[in-house]
């Protein structure tokens, strides 16, 4: 949960979050278990890769096996062509197209596409490895063969900011994890393992903020869901108008409202399986600071809260991560490293979840 303090964001965990994952199952297009099957239909040669063409294809074959195998002959053909935004819409809403033809093979594929066509990394990395803690660190330096990409957002700074000591170490506590380095407030339940390894995360933008375009908050949610992905699941992002059938889909419903938030600025309720902003708390925000940048606060918020989605329940007490809130109701505050101080001219949390939120969503899923 987001809380507003001092123009700062503090997080508080509330008793009644417990962990709900989303399960993305079968959505034939149409048919039924035990009907007769319809033939398949002839392959059709596309000139270009295009997200809706996949997507017919996909709603085009009922048998399973068949329109597994037929995806991949497609994504085999079309998918080195395919620009970013196309490969980002087919892997956003690939669980839902092709329902339980969404094979681990079909997701790995789509998967190594997507990190293909990404823009140039931000030059860190982090270990694989789910029994120590990751250290990032620039390209060339370790073994990019046992490693995975990790995007990252700087916040929008200015160049006397960004050339700080202070911000230098943002940067890197954000790429590495030391050893004994994860802290939590120890204010929520253990976090646990996932319930299911896939999340369709549904949004409407009714009830969103003047201002405040769909298109910017869909791209934000994407990008939560695909930094989360690193933590070892599947999180997917699509438009409640796009969602014709939810029948097996296990769906969480990001929504703007303020009836249910306690006060906060985000609320993740895993009873609920919603995800709750509030339109309110960001036009307060901006009367209070008209250069606020509202984009890089609602990825901070959103990003937050999908990581309790993950599994996370407790807050970090790391300032940097993206789980973390500064201080608690007994005056005690985060810590950063090398005793460094928080400063005053600039948000110190990530927007993305760091390199310990993700070692710490890893560590609770593979016990």
């Amino acid at each position: 949960m987001f809380f507003t303090h001092h123009n700062s964001f503090f997080l508080k965990n509330r008793s009644q979050m417990a962990v709900v994952l989303l399960l993305a199952f079968a959505l034939l297009p149409s048919g039924a278990p035990g009907q007769a099957k319809n033939p398949v239909p002839e392959e059709k040669v596309y000139p270009l890769c295009k997200a809706e063409d996949f997507r017919a294809m996909a709603y085009s074959i009922n048998d399973v096996q068949a329109r597994e195998k037929r995806a991949l002959e497609w994504l085999g053909r079309y998918g080195k062509d395919c620009s970013y935004n196309e490969i980002e819409a087919i892997r956003s809403n690939v669980a839902v197209w092709l329902g339980t033809a969404d094979t681990d093979k079909v997701h790995q594929t789509v998967k190594e596409l997507h990190l293909n066509k990404k823009p140039p990394p931000s030059t860190l990395e982090v270990s694989k490895s789910t029994t120590t803690a990751p250290v990032i660190a620039p390209s060339g330096s370790i073994d990019t063969t046992a490693t995975k990409k990790v995007k990252r957002l700087p916040n929008k700074v200015d160049e006397k900011t960004a050339a700080s000591k202070e911000y230098s170490l943002r940067d890197s506590e954000i790429a590495q994890c030391l050893p004994n380095e994860i802290a939590n407030w120890n204010d929520g339940a253990k976090d646990t393992k996932m319930l299911s390894p896939s999340m369709v995360y549904v949004y409407e933008h009714q009830g969103a903020p003047a201002g405040v375009s769909e298109d910017a908050v869909f791209s934000v949610l994407q990008q939560a869901a695909s930094a989360w992905d690193q933590c070892g699941g599947q999180n997917t992002v699509m438009l409640k108008r796009d969602l014709f059938d939810a029948k097996g889909i296990f769906k969480i419903a990001v929504q703007w409202n303020d009836d249910d938030k306690l006060g906060t600025i985000g609320l993740a309720n895993i009873t609920k399986k919603t995800l709750t902003l509030s339109p309110e708390a960001f036009v307060n925000l901006k009367k209070a600071n008209a250069n606020r940048n509202l984009m890089e606060t609602l990825q901070m918020v959103v990003s937050h809260e999908v990581g309790h989605f993950q599994g996370m329940t407790s807050h970090s007490r790391r300032c940097v991560d993206v789980l973390s809130y500064y201080s608690n109701d007994a005056g005690e505050k985060c810590f950063i490293r090398d005793n460094g101080v928080m400063p005053k001219n600039f948000e110190y949390r990530s927007l993305l979840p760091t390199a310990c939120d993700i070692q710490r969503c890893r560590m609770a899923n593979s016990n």
